[in-house]
This record gives C-alpha cells, sequence and structure tokens, in this order.
C-alpha cells in the first residue's frame, strides 16, 4: 500500500474487501503504502458466508526530528454473498489498536509588521483503540479484472495522546473511510479462487464527528485533517496457488 505523508497521527489501515468466496477458503495479502508503510492480512472462511480477519499494518522511522512511525492491528468477522458469476457482497465489523508517533516542524509566514516565519515542533504520541464497520462489493469485468468500492465507519478512542509531552483534549472522533479498488488475477482456478492477484487502491479518511465539547483547537487540530492513501499490493490462496494440475 502507498500513502500520502502528513502529520496526521490516526493513518487509516486500507479496507479489507476480502475476495473470498467460499467455505475454506484462506486469503493471504501483503501490500505497500506510497510512504513505505507495510501491511499483511489473513481472511478465512470456516463455514459458507462467514469469515475471520487478522491484519497488521506498520512503518518504522528512525529520524530524530521528523519521523512517522505507527505499529497497529485489527481483528474482524464479517460475512460474503456471491450474486451470480459477477458480483460479490460482504460486510465485516471489528477492533484494533494502534501506537502512533509523528515529529515534524510547522513553519509559518507573518505580514503584518514586516515578513517573519515561526517555528513550531510537534512531537505527537498516540495511542488508541478503533472499532470499525465496513461494506464492500466488487464486479467482475472480464475474467482477470474486477473494480471493487468499500466504505468504513472508524470510531476513535485515544487511550493516551500527547504533543511534546504535553496531554492533548482530544478523546475520540468518528471518521469515514472509502476505498476504491481494482484486482488483476493469474492464473487458473474456480471462481473466486484464483491462484494469485494484483490490486491497486486508493482511499482515504476524513472527520465526521467528535465527542461534544472538543473542538480541535491548536495542536489537536492538526489530528483532524483529512488524510489519503495509496497502496499496491498482492492477493492469494495458498490452497490454489501450490494446488498440483
Amino acid at each position: 500500500m502507498l500513502s500520502s505523508p502528513g502529520c496526521a497521527v490516526y493513518r487509516p489501515m486500507q479496507c479489507a474487501a476480502p475476495a473470498v468466496q467460499d467455505k475454506g477458503q484462506v486469503e493471504v495479502t501483503g501490500n505497500a503504502y506510497f510512504n513505505t508503510r507495510l501491511n499483511g492480512g489473513v481472511n478465512y472462511s470456516p463455514v459458507r458466508h462467514f469469515l475471520v480477519r487478522a491484519a497488521l499494518d506498520g512503518k518504522g522511522d528512525n529520524n530524530d526530528s521528523t519521523y512517522s512511525r505507527i505499529a497497529q492491528y485489527e481483528l474482524a468477522v464479517g460475512t460474503y454473498w456471491p450474486l451470480g458469476k459477477r458480483v460479490l457482497l460482504g460486510a465485516l465489523g471489528g477492533v484494533g489498536q494502534a501506537h502512533s508517533q509523528v515529529g515534524y516542524s510547522d513553519t509559518k509566514y507573518f505580514v503584518a509588521g514586516g515578513g517573519t516565519y515561526s517555528y513550531e515542533q510537534h512531537r505527537y504520541d498516540a495511542r488508541y483503540n478503533k472499532y470499525f464497520g465496513e461494506a464492500y462489493g466488487a464486479v467482475q469485468l472480464s475474467p482477470a479484472f474486477s473494480l471493487g468500492f468499500a466504505y468504513r465507519l472508524t470510531q476513535v478512542q485515544f487511550v493516551g495522546l500527547t504533543d511534546q509531552g504535553q496531554p492533548l483534549n482530544l478523546r475520540s472522533m468518528l471518521r469515514g473511510e472509502p476505498m476504491l479498488f481494482v484486482r488483476g488475477a493469474f492464473g487458473n482456478g474456480p471462481r473466486g479462487e484464483r491462484p494469485l492477484y494484483a490490486q491497486f487502491g486508493c482511499g482515504g479518511s476524513r472527520l465526521l464527528s467528535t465527542r461534544p465539547g472538543q473542538t480541535g483547537t491548536g495542536s489537536e487540530s492538526n489530528l483532524l485533517k483529512p488524510n489519503s492513501y495509496f497502496t499496491l499490493g498482492l492477493g492469494f490462496f495458498p490452497a490454489a496457488l501450490f494446488r498440483r494440475p
């Protein structure tokens, strides 16, 4: 997956939109964001129309002045419904946790009374829980290509949030997170279980609401801005990939 850089402490994980379509299927995914953040996930259907999911997401950064680091995971359960030969619909809900750290300098230019610059240092450190629901759909455009859309609602609950060691007042926020994706499949296999596919996705996250009384001023306002991401990844079904001809 790829992601645009920025000051956002909350970094959305890309929508799951599993390609699983039948009982017993295991789907393994790996993605890279454009900002070098990595993501991996496993989707499994123990019984028809039911799936479980686990995913990890992270980015390391050793810089001391300007940096962006995050480690997070999510667990989810959901359902999927193939409609005919071309359409797949599904939904899932889950929970997750994250530890995010962002450091940068904010440069401001003042005109009145003569042009002057000011530099504001930010060192955000955030730990948060998240609760999300997602709906997704995909349409098979050809035997090899499909187009899909997913949308998440994510409730973020901060359990620790500071800037340069000073606690911030922001406690929670609700965000809307759409994603558009295109998949190209490779190899032979039954519908919904070609051995390998490549995916390009683009999505984002924007604020829908915060807890009443929280205006998000000062350092907090930087945490409420929308952000976007672009991703490239691979997905495969191990049983199909290693199946003997």
